[in-house]
């Protein structure tokens, strides 16, 4: 649907999706913030509570798996896009048996079979997989109770909080080579507990669940294993593209929603359900589950869009569903024709508990207190997290150590949904406003940082304007300097340059450089930084997409 037809113009208020950073001078804004930054309460880390014990059980047997097959993947693909996951038979490869039950706690026992093939040029003595559940910044906890590599039972090392969990290797793995292993895990989010902007926890009779498998960790060449421990603000998590093959039992009154597609659906006599869910290339798997949960699809583009909300809002003469359905197409529709066609046969839009919004692969999280007609944040929300369908799920990048590549693209993707939806005078005022907050910024005498920097280098202030802010509108001052036809067609060639893989501002730089055959050098350097700690991830595939 083009919105020109349907509103004058957007609501022009700036929203620093997980920081939620609400600048002065707003449209609508109130008086009293006029000239002056404010701040959302800023995510911080959560007490470590005493989760209820959970007694020990034996795991669903876990198949076995033939990994060269890789043909039940491509189910999770648009027609046009199914061989994409051939070269992903030697990725990363999850297969995983779990059963959600809901206790005093929500509880997830669990066993996964994982392949790791070694596509770095260094021989490995260790594995390294990250327990993010046992870190502060999600607040569960995480037990990982047995562990096999090829045939022989080893003994992980936990460190960092127990969020990091290194196996070590019997044989040396060469590069090339692969290793199987198997590991059996409990996961509990306490009653009550909403953590990371949302996405992990179990409130509202809601549970959110990312990362809630021990997940391999990235191997950077020149750095080892990332092994960091993530910052209260910001986004967590730093993970490869891989398949997923994930069979979760859940209570049969519970809808649940979740990366990729599901392909089959099992009655258990125990009164449960089995959903069995696979993924093309994603670097995460996420579910929600709730019993208030229903869902509501349209098709786009050849994407199926599912809306995935409450039956039991608080006002129902209130419900915005009909308009996240409407925004979250137009934002498909404009996104597919600004950076390259979004590959997946699915993309779950979720309402949920948390504050603002949030990403996964092939899912996104938008706030309960949102999700109502009228709400000022509600449409900018969707097109912002919907772009990060682009930047963060189809090109990664190492979010806890540079997040304006995820952040800073999403923000400018705001910029492009708003020109197409309003025009382009209501396109220019939304940036210009964004503008004048950052200049405002500075002219109190804040700290005016390079761009790319880790989270920890920021204050939350600064998270918001600098990663967010800034971020994007050095793409806007790309578009002035080599005007907007070279911009657009330098997003598509790194979109099909990096799909599926892990960039680093050099990366960014590179394709600019490369479309506009100019040297972007002084630019780059003056907005972003002096291209530190660059070191490039193991590749994630020899193929070119």
């Amino acid at each position: 649907m083009n919105l020109k037809q349907s509103r004058r113009g957007p609501r022009l208020v700036l929203l620093s999706i997980t920081v939620l950073v609400l600048l002065a001078g707003l449209i609508g804004a109130p008086a009293a913030a006029v000239g002056q930054a404010t701040l959302q309460p800023t995510e911080t880390a959560v007490p470590l509570s005493t989760p209820t014990a959970v007694p020990t059980s034996t795991p669903a047997a876990l198949p076995a798996v033939n990994w060269s097959d890789v043909s039940v993947y491509r189910q999770a693909m648009k027609p046009a896009f199914a061989s994409d996951v051939d070269p992903f038979a030697t990725a990363n490869r999850y297969l995983i048996v779990a059963r959600l039950s809901i206790e005093t706690d929500a509880i997830i026992r669990g066993a996964e079979r994982v392949r790791f093939t070694n596509r770095t040029p260094d021989v490995l003595n260790e594995i390294v997989f990250r327990l993010y559940p046992n870190s502060p910044v999600l607040a569960g906890r995480m037990n990982v109770t047995h562990v096999t590599v090829g045939s022989s039972v080893v003994e992980p090392v936990l460190s960092a909080l127990d969020t990091v969990m290194t196996i070590p290797l019997q044989q040396p793995l060469s590069p090339g080579r692969a290793v199987e292993m198997l590991l059996d895990f409990t996961v509990t989010m306490t009653r009550g507990l909403d953590a990371s902007y949302g996405r992990f926890g179990f409130v509202h009779n809601v549970v959110s669940a990312t990362a809630w498998y021990p997940t391999l960790s990235v191997y950077d060449i020149g750095l080892g294993w990332w092994k960091s421990l993530p910052s209260p603000q910001g986004d967590p998590a730093y993970t490869e593209s891989g398949l997923y093959d994930v069979r979760l039992t859940a209570p049969a009154d519970m809808t649940v929603a979740m990366s990729g597609v599901e392909i089959d659906k099992t009655e258990n006599a125990d009164g449960t359900l089995t959903h069995r869910g696979v993924t093309g290339p994603m670097r995460d798997f996420a579910f929600q589950a709730s019993t208030r949960y229903v869902v509501d699809s349209t098709e786009v583009d050849g994407t199926r869009l599912n809306a995935v909300h409450y039956k039991d809002p608080a006002n129902p003469t209130v419900d915005a569903t009909d308009a996240v359905m409407k925004y979250a197409v137009f934002a498909m529709q404009t996104f597919n024709k600004a950076y390259g066609e979004y590959p997946f046969k699915e993309f779950n839009v979720v309402e949920n508990p948390t504050p603002t919004g949030v990403e996964f692969p092939g899912l996104v999280q938008i706030a309960e207190n949102s999700w109502v007609k009228g709400n000022d944040f509600l449409e900018i929300t969707v097109a912002h997290e919907t772009a990060h369908q682009w930047f963060y799920s189809l090109i990664g990048n190492n979010q806890v150590e540079h997040p304006w590549l995820d952040e800073g693209m999403a923000r400018y993707s705001e910029f492009v949904y708003t020109r197409a939806a309003y025009g382009e005078a209501a396109g220019n005022e939304y940036i210009n406003r964004y503008q004048r907050n950052y200049e405002r910024y500075t002219g109190q005498g804040l700290p005016d940082m390079p761009v790319d920097e880790p989270v920890r280098s920021f204050t939350p202030l600064a998270y918001g304007v600098i990663v967010y802010n800034k971020g994007g509108l050095f793409v806007v001052e790309l578009e002035r300097e080599l005007g907007r036809d070279v911009v657009d067609r330098a997003l598509k060639e790194y979109v099909r340059r990096y799909k599926y893989a892990v960039v680093t501002s050099a990366d960014f730089k590179r394709v600019f450089e490369d479309v506009s055959g100019k040297d972007l050098t002084a630019l780059f350097e003056k907005w972003i930084g002096g291209f530190q700690n660059q070191a490039a991830p193991a590749p994630e595939t020899t193929a070119v997409f």
